[in-house]
């Protein structure tokens, strides 16, 4: 089977009905949401313990809009839910969610018909580093625009508006060659989904993208309208923001105000543009209204949005991989990684606001790095994944057609997944060091660039066809604003260092020559000062003038990153095949296994997140971290302020930390008598739901998605009802600080609160 079609979603309503005993509700007896991974077995909220019985609805399931006339109705009536499903999205026709868009990594939403979008504060954070300088540092002051003409360039902020999505599994896998290698076939993929993509693009102002479910279970070409000009609108300043720091960070209690308003322009034809002062604000279909009221523990809430990735159906195999090597490899690079940047910054304090995205960045990868590792542990994942799955072998065995079928798909992706490791650290490290250091990534992408420029459109690398110049060549400008040389210099000679330790067979042959095997300190310093105080590729004119200069000209440049980058473009593109490959790998053995899962359980599927648009349907509710301890799903500015101290990362603007004292609080909630800033709930997150809008049972907006609990980092590997908990702002600390801190009536009456 090609093609696993959603069916039916019963949303399990578990309901405690004796010492750890769930049984489902009686009007659809045994009849369960896939639970796509057991790391959590249903008798997990037992013994007998009061703060967890009952648990809420499930809140189980990232499901895709197309799929929300597949699900049951009925029972999310029961649950509260007031605007009907196909309000919400129908095929074809549209609906209130596509108010929510996609940022790059992040999500948004719109709220007024002049394009104002809100999102969380660190979505927009490159745009707010961008615009800073140590003069006027909008990380420092926060930022308002009194009216549109002060809205600030966003330097690279772009918004994607879904408008469509369509099954293209035939179309992809139709005649897929037999006996062919893994690179092989990822190519005929690639081949027949870039094709698509460009019948796709021939529609004016469309941008597409072919994603693919379970790395080849299902292809779904998706159509956004791409807003390429939005800009800064508001926002708090980075000690609200961010509020608790790496303190609170995955952390609960939560008292950060983790939001931005942005606003998308096009041109006077309305048609997406580039910054121009002649463009006017975009005009939505829909827009979100706003939900004074908040929200209440046991609300239903929705939060809607493109979450990036999850890996709910994996193997044994592939779980231990990651606790044993991937994670801890992660949390070694990073620790040295943050460590390099801080010396650089004590150092030369200058560097401090160009790196501070990437230092974010780093610190928030390693804590979910360390979660990971401890969730999984915690969890006792390998034993569960290793019960499932002699489970599933005596489930195949029982029927000789399932034997025939799927006997041997678990031992072929074991077998893969064992084998296919070799060289793994070195790949690890080229993968972070085109990341990192800014002056390589800078070299590779303009060398690869002409070197694909040389085979037809159809045939070039995904990232390097003609319809990718444009923004290419706008992240080489735009990076020009987050970019230290000192900093920059010091990445790379921390990776040079790691790249020594490896073992010879395993080193960057290029670098090997060049460093003459010699990776101590010194050598790697004489290396690493030759190579910056020969290269211009540290100035935006230069990068510029060489993106667009003939190939004949860049093969003669004498800048020494283009020839390093020239010389290493082999073992690079090595690098890219190996990863190719292992695409190609996964796309043949993955999808077998994950339908004879399906087909084992009998229950509803969701695929994987994959950056396409999806729904996850939930309730407001607090958890138990662990034995004795209740954490309730809100907090309040009065627990802001008990936080406060006159240190970083708790040093709350002397203006926000008055105007609680004074008992200023429009839009405080009457039970609380306070002003909620943060709340909890039960929904299926995971990172790209950053920005998401959480709506209330009438599909109101009522909250900012951003975060998770630290117990729930390693809820991408399966969904755990005591606790998979998400962090949201609650909209009413939004408004609040509108309000009495900012006085931003612009913007409150185009929210429609005033």
């Amino acid at each position: 089977m090609n093609k696993i079609t959603l069916i039916t979603v019963f949303m399990t309503l578990l309901a405690t009905v004796g010492c750890g005993e769930v049984q489902p509700p009686e009007d659809k007896p045994g009849k369960e949401t896939l639970e796509s991974n057991d790391t959590v077995d249903v008798a997990d909220n037992g013994p007998c313990r009061p703060d967890l019985s009952p648990l809420p609805p499930s809140g189980e399931g990232m499901w895709p809009w197309d799929g929300l006339g597949d699900l049951d109705e009925d029972a999310l009536k029961k649950r509260g839910l007031k605007v009907p499903l196909e309000d919400l999205w129908t095929p074809g026709k549209g609906g209130l969610a596509g108010a929510a868009v996609g940022l790059r990594g992040c999500s948004a939403s719109f709220v007024s018909a002049d394009g104002l979008m809100i999102t969380n504060h660190h979505c927009a954070f490159a745009g707010i580093q961008r615009n800073s300088t140590p003069e006027n540092n909008l990380l420092e002051t926060g930022f308002l625009a009194s009216d549109r003409s002060g809205e600030l360039d966003g330097h690279g902020l772009r918004a994607f508006v879904f408008m469509k999505q369509t099954e293209i599994t035939e179309q992809i896998l139709r005649d897929m060659p037999k006996g062919g290698s893994d690179l092989e076939r990822i190519e005929i993929i690639e081949a027949r989904e870039k094709a698509a993509v460009k019948e796709c693009e021939k529609k004016p102002n469309t941008r597409c993208r072919v994603s693919r479910n379970n790395d080849g279970l299902g292809f779904i070409l998706l159509e956004n309208l791409e807003l390429k000009d939005v800009r800064l609108v508001a926002l708090p300043p980075q000690s609200l923001g961010e509020f608790g720091g790496e303190v609170d960070n995955w952390q609960w209690p939560r008292h950060t105000m983790d939001f931005t308003f942005v606003r998308a322009y096009v041109d006077p034809d309305g048609k997406p543009a580039e910054y121009s002062k002649d463009n006017v604000p975009y005009r939505p279909e829909a827009h979100f209204k706003i939900g004074v009221g908040g929200v209440s523990p046991g609300d239903l809430v929705m939060v809607v949005g493109t979450p990036y990735r999850t890996a709910r159906y994996r193997t044994l195999a592939s779980v231990r991989r990651d606790l044993e090597w991937y994670y801890p490899t992660r949390v070694n690079l990073f620790t040295e990684w943050i460590g390099v940047m801080e010396k650089v910054c004590a150092d030369f304090p200058e560097s401090c606001l160009p790196t501070t995205g990437m230092v974010k960045s780093l610190n928030n990868a390693l804590t979910n790095a360390r979660g990971m590792v401890t969730g999984l542990e915690r969890a006792d994942v390998l034993e569960k994944k290793a019960k499932q799955e002699r489970e599933w072998q005596k489930w195949v065995a029982a029927e000789p057609e399932r034997a025939a079928r799927w006997g041997t798909a678990l031992d072929d992706l074991t077998g893969y997944m064992e084998r296919g490791d070799e060289g793994r650290d070195r790949d690890f490290l080229i993968r972070y060091i085109l990341w990192g250091n800014k002056l390589m990534g800078f070299a590779r992408t303009i060398t690869k660039w002409h070197s694909e420029q040389l085979k037809p459109d159809g045939e070039r690398e995904p990232g390097f066809q003609d319809r990718d110049r444009d923004n290419t060549l706008d992240d080489l400008r735009q990076a020009q604003r987050s970019l230290d040389p000192e900093a920059d210099r010091r990445i790379l000679a921390m990776f040079l260092d790691r790249l020594g330790r490896l073992p010879q067979s395993e080193r960057i042959a290029t670098f090997e020559t060049a460093l003459r095997g010699d990776y101590g300190e010194a050598s790697i310093k004489r290396f690493v000062d030759r190579l910056y105080r020969g290269s211009r590729l540290m100035d935006v004119s230069v990068r510029e003038d060489l993106f667009g200069a003939d190939m004949d000209r860049l093969k003669g440049s004498a800048d020494p990153a283009i020839r390093l980058a020239r010389e290493m473009a082999g073992e690079l593109d090595a690098y890219d095949d190996r990863k190719k490959a292992r695409k190609g790998a996964f796309s043949r053995l993955r999808p077998p296994y994950i339908e004879s899962l399906v087909e084992m359980r009998g229950a509803a599927f969701y695929p994987d997140a994959n950056a396409s648009p999806r729904i996850s349907f939930a309730t407001v509710a607090g958890y138990s971290p662990r034995d004795g301890v209740w954490h309730t799903p809100l907090t309040t500015l009065s627990g802001l302020l008990a936080k406060v101290t006159d240190e970083k990362p708790f040093d709350a603007p002397d203006n926000v930390v008055k105007a609680i004292r004074d008992k200023q609080l429009p839009f405080a909630d009457g039970r609380l008598g306070d002003v909620p800033v943060c709340f909890l709930s039960n929904a299926d997150t995971t990172g790209g739901n950053s920005g998401s809008p959480a709506l209330d049972a009438n599909g109101h907006l009522v909250g900012l998605n951003f975060d998770r609990v630290y117990e729930n980092i390693s809820g991408d590997y399966g969904y755990n009802p005591r606790l998979s908990r998400n962090i949201m702002v609650e909209i009413r600390s939004v408004l609040w600080y509108l309000d009495a801190v900012l006085d931003a009536d612009n913007i409150l009456k185009e929210l429609g609160v005033r």
